[in-house]
């Protein structure tokens, strides 16, 4: 039988945790740091922080936030947004990250994937996809399509 893991996600903007539907409609539910650490105290498995608009302001995660984080969970912590380049992986990996959740920047460049499990381990690396169903899923289940999204959520890629 496998084992259930339960696993949180903290979506963050300006450094806040905020809660929302698809990215939309986002409201304040507090200081992630604390999020984090409460969530390992009640026993989480793993933790999952998304900078949810790191790319679209074409900003890097905020290393600070992750490295608070880092000091108060000893649980597996992936996180995400903002990464596009070997030296982001590297900062947030050296600041308490065990796993870092890629995105946009893979459909960009693909062969980013490979490039950065080659360096650090495939194990660290995650590829995050945003997909959600397409006008043609309202005509019926035999009608389903899904489409690819980047940027939050925000741009469909195509």
């Amino acid at each position: 039988m496998l084992t259930k893991r339960l696993i949180a996600c903290l979506d963050v903007q300006n450094g806040r945790t905020v809660k929302g539907t698809n990215f939309v409609n986002l409201r304040d539910a507090g200081d992630p740091v604390a999020l984090a650490a409460r969530y390992a105290q009640e026993g989480i498995d793993e933790l999952v922080l998304l900078d949810i608009t790191a790319t679209v302001e074409k900003r890097r995660t905020l290393i600070e936030l992750v490295r608070n984080v880092a000091r108060e969970v000893n649980i597996p912590f992936t996180v995400g947004g903002g990464i596009g380049a070997v030296a982001d992986v590297e900062a947030l990996l050296l600041n308490g990250a065990d796993k870092v959740s890629l995105n946009s920047s893979v459909l960009r460049e693909p062969g980013l994937i490979d490039a950065l499990a080659r360096r650090f381990g495939s194990q660290c690396i995650v590829v995050a996809v945003d997909a959600r169903q397409t006008n043609a899923a309202a005509q019926g289940p035999a009608d389903e399509a899904w489409a690819v999204y980047t940027h939050g959520g925000r741009q469909a890629a195509g």
